[in-house]
This record gives C-alpha cells, sequence and structure tokens, in this order.
C-alpha cells in the first residue's frame, strides 16, 4: 500500500469517525431538546458524577440510522492531505466510509463492525481485512467499535471501561467529568506514583450538556488523544457536532478534523462491500 493510501485508511479508521454512542446509546435515551442559547453571568451548580452522566445521556445524538458528506484533513508527521468522505452508519452494528480525493473518484472504502475492520483501495486493487488488533498496533491505543462510534458522533463512551468518579467545574464555564478522584489526580501528578493510571476527562457545557472537549491519557505508555466538538447543530436525533478536531500523541502526532456538509438521520442504509476476487489482500 502506497502512502497516500496509507494516509486514507488510517483517517479513516481514527474517527469514522469515527477518534457517538457507546455509552450513549441506551435505550432509556430521549431526544435532546435544549437549543445552543447563551447564559450571561451563569454560575454552574454543584452536580455529582451520576446527575451529569445522567444529564449527558439524556442529550445525547440518538439516531438508529444515519448518512451524509463530509470533508476530512489529516496532519500527519506534518503531511497535510484533504479527502471527501460519504458515510452511512447503523448504531452499535457498522460505520461504511468511501473516501475519494477532493471532487474526484473514490478510491477507497471502508467497513467498520462491532468485530472486524475492512479496507478496500480501490487505486491498487489490494484490500485488508482484519481485527480491531490492527487498529490498536497502528494507533498504540486501545480502540475498539464504540469509541470510533463515540469520536465519530460526539456521545460519551468509556477507555478501558474506564468508570467516572469525579466533577469538577472550570471557571463556571464547563463541567468536568473525569475518571479520577481528586485523591488519584494528585498521585498521578507525582513521578513517583508507580500506578500511572489511565485519565480520561470530558467538558461538559451546561448550554446543552454535550462534549465539548474530551482527552484520553495513558500514562503507563505516553499516549494521549484530545477531541474538540464545535458547531452543534440541532436534528431530528438530537444535536451533532458538525466539526470535530482528534489529535493522537504517540510514536507520531496524527491530527485529523472533519467538517460536515451533509447528515440525514431515520433512513435505513446499506453497507456494500463486495471485494473483487482479482483483488489482492494485505498482511
Amino acid at each position: 500500500m502506497n502512502e497516500v493510501s496509507s494516509r486514507a485508511s488510517l483517517i479513516t479508521l481514527l474517527p469514522i469517525l469515527a477518534i457517538v454512542i457507546a455509552l450513549a446509546s441506551c435505550k432509556s435515551l430521549r431526544r435532546a431538546e435544549r437549543p445552543v442559547t447563551i447564559k450571561e453571568n451563569r454560575k454552574l451548580v454543584e452536580r455529582t458524577a451520576e446527575e451529569l452522566l445522567s444529564m449527558i445521556r439524556d442529550s445525547s445524538f440518538q439516531a438508529e440510522w444515519m448518512h451524509g458528506k463530509a470533508e476530512v484533513v489529516t496532519n500527519i508527521e506534518e503531511k497535510s492531505q484533504s479527502f471527501d468522505i460519504f458515510f452511512r452508519a447503523r448504531r452499535d452494528s457498522a460505520i461504511w466510509i468511501s473516501i475519494s480525493p477532493l471532487l474526484g473518484i473514490e478510491v477507497a472504502r471502508v467497513l467498520i463492525t462491532r468485530d472486524s475492520v475492512l479496507f478496500m483501495d480501490r487505486l491498487h486493487r489490494k484490500y485488508h481485512a482484519a481485527d480491531y488488533g490492527f487498529l490498536n498496533n497502528l494507533l498504540r491505543m486501545n480502540i475498539d467499535f464504540d469509541i470510533v462510534q463515540g469520536v465519530f458522533t460526539g456521545n460519551i463512551f468509556a477507555y478501558k471501561k474506564n468508570k467516572f468518579n469525579s466533577v469538577y467545574i472550570e471557571e463556571d464555564q464547563f463541567y468536568i467529568l473525569s475518571t479520577l478522584s481528586k485523591h488519584k489526580l494528585k498521585r498521578s501528578l507525582e513521578e513517583k506514583d508507580p500506578s500511572k493510571p489511565i485519565i480520561q476527562d470530558m467538558w461538559i457545557s451546561d448550554l446543552n450538556y454535550r462534549i465539548s472537549k474530551l482527552s484520553v491519557e495513558d500514562n503507563k505508555v505516553q499516549k494521549k488523544m484530545m477531541t474538540h466538538y464545535d458547531d452543534f447543530r440541532l436534528t431530528d436525533a438530537g444535536l451533532f457536532p458538525f466539526e470535530s478536531r482528534t489529535t493522537i500523541y504517540a510514536e507520531r502526532v496524527v491530527e485529523l478534523e472533519i467538517r460536515y456538509s451533509k447528515l440525514k438521520v431515520g433512513q435505513t442504509q446499506s453497507f456494500p462491500f463486495k471485494i473483487p476476487g482479482s483483488y489482492e489482500r494485505i498482511y
């Protein structure tokens, strides 16, 4: 696989993005109806982690089916690429993506399910089929379908089944929902701390109880993922972030930006992914 097609596969595997409806996709969720409004001189009310989690889930994006179009810009080792993607998704089931250079023909296709990652390189007539071990080796992080789906839609997910224990208030602008207790947070800042925990933080706006920013940091292996969400728009399935920026800090820095130009929810989709017999499998 050449450099361009390798990047194309990497950008789609991150988010699909993506890098959501993991925990937030419970059947008990209801459609979010909070428009984005500005509150003057507001003061955030103290909340427990359980209270905040409930409000986040109630406000999550809840589409069973979705499809649309987006522009994806990646920066890998200071080399930038831009692609158009057409995507289709079914909650908790599958994410399908068609990749094209801007205003060009399809060059690659990706299908991500709960147990597999399939990539077809149409330019070079090759394909790759693997489980999530491949994606984890590629990113040097523990990624599964729920995380990909979560980063993609801006809903809450738990990295490595983390439990959120604490809520902090940042300058009366955001709630910070964290997997660390205050005691563990203090210990984690000490070099001599042998536990080196995995820290997951989410910045929550009280304007809509959607995630504005999330951070996952694994101190044991010195890896970090940061995602920012912006331009929330109300759909029939709740608020959806039409812009996201994800950065992964690992052996190399990978930056990914998604801007949605089209998003439709509620229409049943198919996921065409037939590999021609003449294609060579990449191992």
